[in-house]
């Protein structure tokens, strides 16, 4: 074998083993399964949710539990990426105390018959439908959301496309995907042409182009409906949440918990955690009530 088909041949394999390795994480993260812990919402003390379903905007039927408000405002709770609808349990049990009526919803992840992540692109359209659902029920003038994770991206960019949703709590998300999966473009010069890589199975995968779902594009598009940010101190380097508020039009806010990772904030800090929260859908569903008297 001569020196020439020597390096052809492993350029050949190299090449290979990079679409094949990109292939299968555009895979994987488009397909993260319905990671149910099989938690109920009597595991946490909620008492009187109802078991419903509604249809997200392409016909996937979307499992939730709902309960009723005792304040007129009812919170979407949007879980992260496995998109269980027991992946908000605790968060709702804490809200549920201040009167709030909660939709705790799966995404798309766990729909049935079962669709793909499309990591907040799919997912901010059934927002809309989830919403459209709440406010058919008796009772319910005010509908929020709080979303982690990916739910907080979905939040965000479901907010930004519908004035319906009053007010967001966004928890952990990415701030741009083509971004993240990138790495902002400070990894090593040979792993740039992977990461382009990437993105053409993740379009593939989903048929929609990760520059696409970008809640920092959209975030001002909220105002000047109420927006409060939630990342965990170990976090924010990757997240870019100083940037993401700077885009953010008024009211806005930000809190970094001090000590926390992705996904620990109500472990971390539950007071505080149900302080802010609280005061801020507070300040959110009186401000409207306020301006509809």
């Amino acid at each position: 074998m001569t020196l020439v088909a020597l390096v052809i041949g492993v350029t050949g394999a190299l090449v290979g083993v990079e679409l094949l390795a990109s292939a299968l994480y555009a895979h994987a993260l488009t397909h993260p399964g319905c990671l149910e812990a099989g938690a109920i919402p009597d595991d946490v003390g909620l008492e009187g949710t109802q078991d419903v379903s509604y249809l997200s905007h392409d016909g996937l039927m979307l499992r939730a539990w709902y309960l009723s408000p005792q304040n007129e405002a009812v919170i979407v709770l949007l879980p992260g990426a496995g998109g269980a609808r027991d992946g908000m349990l605790r968060e709702g049990a804490v809200l549920a105390r201040h009167g709030y009526g909660l939709l705790m919803t799966e995404l798309r992840s766990c729909a049935h018959p079962e669709g793909q992540t499309t990591l907040g692109y799919r997912e901010a359209k059934d927002l809309t439908e989830a919403v459209v659902w709440v406010r058919s029920q008796p009772g319910v003038v005010h509908v929020v959301a709080l979303g982690y994770s990916l739910g907080g991206v979905a939040a965000i960019l479901g907010a930004a496309q519908d004035p319906q949703i009053e007010a967001v709590v966004a928890e952990g998300g990415f701030y741009d995907l083509a971004a993240d999966i990138a790495n902002d473009g400070n990894g090593p010069w040979w792993a740039l042409p992977l990461y382009q890589t990437i993105l053409f199975f993740f379009r593939r995968e989903i048929g929609v182009d990760a520059r696409a779902i970008s809640p920092i594009s959209v975030i001002g598009h909220i105002s000047p409906r109420p927006l409060l940010l939630i990342y965990g101190e170990q976090e924010v380097a990757a997240a870019h949440p100083w940037e993401q508020l700077a885009r953010a039009g008024e009211p806005k806010a930000l809190w970094i918990v001090p000590g926390c990772g992705h996904g620990q904030y109500l472990d971390v800090a539950p007071e505080e955690w149900e302080r802010r929260v609280v005061t801020f859908f507070d300040g959110a569903v009186l401000r409207e009530a306020d301006e509809d008297g």
